[in-house]
């Protein structure tokens, strides 16, 4: 039984193989809306932007992986990702020093996000986009959340749409 099993788990690691030559993607570095940016300045802390930089990087890089892309600073395919929106579900450092009432460890928010994709040729032309938005709807779900864990969440959810949409897209 044990062999079966390793069998199986072989023949499905060279058909992935198989079906996982895609072409290289270069992957531009993360842009933000403007409204967002401003509101990052104003209210979040610019700091903070960094983290979702750092979490979508992560997770675009695992499902492009996935989906049999390798990254690369040249490439066919080029990904431009954009943070349209975030809402944390905690208070950010800078907002705690800018409202006294607000509590790092008891003030929650319904967070999440908003991001869009487009894959482009090397010509420029577009070839796929993605536009991807979740935010959570119950507070009881975010009780042993971090800052950014809605957010975090958004951006995973988004990078499993951008790998669907590289799979989809015509290789070669």
């Amino acid at each position: 039984m044990r062999l079966l099993a390793i069998a199986a788990a072989g023949a499905l690691s060279l058909v992935f193989a198989a079906t996982a030559s895609a072409g290289p993607v270069m992957v531009r570095p993360m842009t933000v809306d403007a409204e967002l940016q401003k509101k990052f300045d104003d209210d979040y802390g610019a700091r903070e932007i960094a983290e979702l930089r750092d979490a979508l990087n992560r997770a675009v890089a695992q499902e492009l992986g996935k989906a049999g892309a390798t990254l690369g600073t040249e490439g066919g395919v080029i990904l431009e990702t954009t943070l349209v929106d975030a809402k944390p579900t905690r208070p950010t450092i800078r907002q705690t020093q800018k409202r006294p009432g607000l509590d790092m460890m008891r003030s929650v928010s319904l967070g999440g996000a908003e991001l869009r994709a487009r894959f482009l040729a090397p010509d420029g032309r577009v070839l796929n986009e993605v536009s991807y938005d979740w935010y959570e709807w119950d507070l009881n779900n975010s009780v042993a959340a971090t800052t950014w864990t809605d957010a975090r969440r958004a951006i995973r959810l988004f990078a499993n749409q951008v790998g669907k949409a590289y799979s989809a897209q015509p290789q070669g």
